[in-house]
C-alpha cells in the first residue's frame, strides 16, 4: 500500500470538477447539485464555468461528511419564484377589492342615467 506522501505527488494539487468527483465518489452531475445548493466542497473558478478544486478542500469535505470534523454552514438562498398553481392571499384579496370598486362604480353610474 503507497503512503500519504507517494499519494500525494501522485494527485494534482488543484482537480476540476470530473476529477473532484471521481475523488469523491460521487457523479459529476451530484457534485454539480452539491455546488449549486451551497453543500459542496470549497472551490474556485478560472472563468465563467471552469471549476476547480483543491485536494485540500475535498478531503476536508470528506472529514466533515464522516464527521471528524464541524461542517461549515450552508448558503442560504432566497425563496425563488412562487410555483405555478399557487396563488397567494394577497393577489386574491387585491383582485376582490378591484372587483368590487368596479360593480360599485358601475352601480353608481346606472343609478345616474335614470
Amino acid at each position: 500500500m503507497a503512503s500519504k506522501e507517494e499519494q500525494s505527488r501522485r494527485l494534482p494539487a488543484v482537480m476540476d470538477s470530473k476529477q473532484a468527483a471521481e475523488y469523491l465518489g460521487v457523479s459529476y452531475g451530484r457534485l454539480r447539485n452539491l455546488l449549486w445548493l451551497g453543500l459542496g466542497p470549497k472551490s474556485f473558478s478560472f472563468g465563467k464555468r471552469d471549476r476547480r478544486f483543491r485536494v485540500s478542500d475535498l478531503d476536508a469535505f470528506i472529514a466533515a461528511k464522516v464527521g471528524d470534523v464541524a461542517p461549515t454552514t450552508a448558503i442560504k438562498r432566497g425563496p425563488g419564484r412562487p410555483r405555478k398553481g399557487r396563488t397567494s392571499v394577497a393577489a386574491v384579496i387585491a383582485v376582490s377589492v378591484l372587483a368590487v370598486t368596479i360593480v360599485a362604480a358601475w352601480l353608481i353610474i346606472a343609478a345616474s342615467m335614470r
